[in-house]
């Protein structure tokens, strides 16, 4: 392949994981507008965000595997086409059904079969250095969108309307397609594999009900329940026990379900979803977690960070992204450039070191939010933990893909691009779970240890405070009290130190996690990748 069409084909795949990384983050700042315009509640557009990435992770597997049977190529571009459908039917939604439709089954569906082929087109037809400055360039790409996703959203929902968002996207997409020359024809074998439909419901079965345990935890309690799960106009809660172990449980025996399904094929001598052989690759398997871990680090701090910035300085979400971008410039230097710079260092300890700079990151934001009052004072922090994780991107992928075989590549692409997807999901919900109980414990804490409020109150107020007190701003808190005199003052005082601390404690986790991923990383082969040892 010429150096021209293989930059061609890098711009191609780049663009494509560009608006399916944007999807992600740009809907966020614009859920008050959809709840109007879609005459529906912020519950209905949450369980919508919810649906669409849980789309992605229950059939991006089958993205991967229908590489083999229809073609890298082919499956890539008919995941452009249906994600377009998607997104023109998402801008035409006039009711929260049509939405979902448009936006977490049709567009979600697509995301799922363009994705993992992005990773398996990149093995196949590019080499060497160039492979490895490919993979960095997906990873500086994903950084942007993250960033500059928050901006994009609130400026056309500010100006236009959200709509524009989604017709921004069949923009892009109609220009992947018109560039599309640039990806090679499918070459295929004269026997194709069979599409496993069976694993294909085992797997999406399990994905589903363990990301939606996940996303249950904040509101419904991990093992004990902080309030009924209404079915049908039931309550459950059987001793007093949440949802979620429940839905993590069905989720389980569906994994061992699929399991059983897959080894099952594979004694028949039948074409199965994936091939299990890959999880007995030691390194294949630490790269994975490496790389989920990474992954949902990198979602945590842009829900905390946002998060923290408007309901404590009550900066807008268009502001907010101008802020982020202290985190998108650190990724994209080390992210574009560590895979071309210092070629004599082994990669498993560029990803280490880039571990150590998210917790130095981390570390520098917790010491501004004791002493700084100025948003802007984030920047530096959020700077060097930019560098940090664009230094484990610009690594861990192309690490993961050379631990397999090219046989195994399109398996283990879909099995990455799972992984990946179900540590987005996982690290937000963890992440806002971990906020929320750090500000109730806190705050009760708190209530229970002031001298103002009567002690005769102090349990009704905290009971309120564990099944209904939320991350909010101070005006917020100040509008609901309804001006009670002393007793809202304290409790303002109270809710803004728990608030404080809460945000503290969230980062302080994330910084253990970030350990806990270098620790992961030492494990990592220590040699270089077959494209740095050619060059």
């Amino acid at each position: 392949m010429t150096p021209n069409v293989g930059k061609s084909l890098v711009v191609v795949m780049a663009l494509g994981t560009f608006v399916v990384v944007l999807d992600n983050t740009i809907m966020n700042v614009s859920i008050s507008a959809l709840v109007t315009d879609l005459q529906t509640t912020v519950s209905g557009v949450q369980a919508a965000i919810a649906l669409n990435a849980l789309m992605m992770a229950a059939f991006v597997l089958m993205g991967g595997k229908m590489a083999d049977i229809t073609g890298m190529k082919k499956t890539f571009l008919t995941g452009a086409l249906v994600y377009i459908a998607g997104s023109l039917l998402a801008s035409l939604s006039t009711t929260l059904t049509m939405f979902i439709l448009g936006w977490c089954a049709i567009q979600g569906l697509g995301a799922a079969m363009m994705l993992p082929n992005v990773n398996t087109i990149i093995r196949a037809y590019i080499t060497g250095m160039d492979r490895v400055k490919a993979y960095g360039m997906m990873g500086g790409i994903n950084a942007v969108a993250m960033a500059v996703g928050p901006i994009i959203g609130g400026f056309l929902t500010t100006y236009f309307s959200w709509r524009w968002a989604f017709r921004l996207e069949v923009v892009v997409l109609i220009g992947v397609l018109l560039m599309s020359r640039s990806i090679p024809k499918d070459v295929m074998g004269k026997v194709r594999p069979v599409l496993d439909k069976v694993g294909v419901m085992w797997q999406a079965a399990a994905m589903v009900l363990l990301v939606v345990g996940t996303l249950l935890i904040a509101d419904y309690g991990l093992i004990f329940a902080k309030q009924p799960f209404m079915i049908a106009g039931y309550e459950f809660a059987p001793f007093g026990l949440s949802i979620v172990p429940f839905l993590y449980g069905a989720g389980v025996l569906c994994l061992i379900q699929f399991v059983h399904w897959e080894r099952h094929l594979e004694e028949k001598g039948r074409d199965r979803l994936i091939d299990l052989l890959l999880f007995s690759i030691k390194d294949f398997v630490t790269g994975l977690n490496v790389r989920f871990i990474q992954v949902a680090l990198v979602a945590g701090i842009l829900f905390t960070v946002p998060l923290f910035l408007q309901v404590t300085y009550g900066i807008s979400a268009f502001e907010t992204g101008f802020i982020l971008f202290g985190l998108t410039a650190g990724l994209l230097l080390t992210a574009m450039g560590g895979a071309k710079r210092g070629l004599n260092i082994l990669p498993k300890k560029k990803v280490a070191w880039g571990f150590l700079m998210a917790i130095a990151g981390v570390l520098i934001m917790i010491g501004y939010m004791f002493v700084g009052d100025d948003p802007l004072g984030l920047l530096p922090g959020l700077f060097v933990y930019g560098l940090g994780m664009g230094l484990v991107v610009s690594q861990i992928v192309n690490m993961i893909m050379s631990a397999v075989t090219p046989k195994q590549t399109a398996e283990a692409s879909g099995i990455t691009s799972t992984l990946e997807t179900l540590g987005s999901a996982v690290g937000t919900a963890v992440i806002g779970t971990i906020l929320v109980v750090a500000l109730t414990g806190g705050a009760v804490q708190m209530v229970e240890q002031s001298s103002v409020f009567p002690c005769e109150l102090k349990q009704h107020i905290s009971q309120d405070m564990v099944t209904s007190l939320e991350v909010v701003s101070t005006d917020v808190v100040s509008a609901n009290l309804q001006g009670n005199g002393v007793y809202e003052a304290e409790a303002i005082r109270i809710y803004d130190a728990a608030r404080q601390n809460a945000f503290i404690i969230t980062l302080l986790f994330m910084a253990f996690t970030a350990f806990v991923a270098y620790l992961l990383a030492r494990r990592l082969p220590a040699v270089k990748t077959a494209e740095e040892v050619e060059a």
